[in-house]
């Protein structure tokens, strides 16, 4: 029985994709710019939130962006370090806040983010962005790992919520278009 091609294109694209991670490659092009869908849901969520008379978020912001990085300074593997460590910060506060007002505004940043994280850890394993953390970079992963420890989930929560917009359109397309 002959498979048609349409069916064996689509069946050579599912082997790549669940393939082993070494084995798929480092592609952030499709990140080169951020759909208008994205920007708009990340923009809602972050207007909602500016809403809620309990943020402190502007403070909370400014503490976790103490050291404004320029991601696009940095060399290609701290540029791909940095990214994946704000995803990930991303990725976990708004994986918590399914009980939050907001938890319907947050299915389709967090798919987003969710894809882009496995596609960032992806490029992490890839020989060409495998080396460690720069002396360069080592004082904003400190600061950022101090900030998740020492302040309220509240404020690392308002911090990532107002500072979602500016990892879509900043660091991610930094990274993807210096790839």
């Amino acid at each position: 029985m002959e498979i048609p091609i349409r069916l064996a294109a689509m069946m050579a694209l599912l082997v790549t994709v669940t393939a082993h991670p070494h084995r798929r490659h480092c592609h952030m092009s499709r990140y080169r710019s951020v759909s208008p869908s994205d920007i708009r849901a990340v923009r809602r969520l972050h207007n909602e939130h500016e809403k809620s008379p309990f943020s402190d978020g502007i403070k909370c912001y400014r503490k976790m962006l103490r050291q404004k990085p320029s991601v696009c300074d940095l060399q290609a593997s701290d540029r791909l370090i940095l990214t994946l460590e704000r995803v990930t910060l991303a990725v976990d506060v708004l994986t918590n806040m399914t009980e939050s007002p907001l938890a319907k505004l947050l299915s389709l940043p967090l798919t987003m983010l969710l894809s882009l994280e496995d596609d960032l850890k992806i490029c992490r394993k890839s020989p060409l962005y495998s080396d460690p953390p720069s002396e360069q970079l080592m004082p904003w992963l400190h600061h950022l790992k101090h900030f998740r420890e020492k302040v309220s989930s509240e404020c690392v929560q308002d911090a990532v919520l107002l500072s979602l917009t500016q990892l879509l359109i900043e660091d991610i397309m930094c990274w993807a278009n210096n790839e």
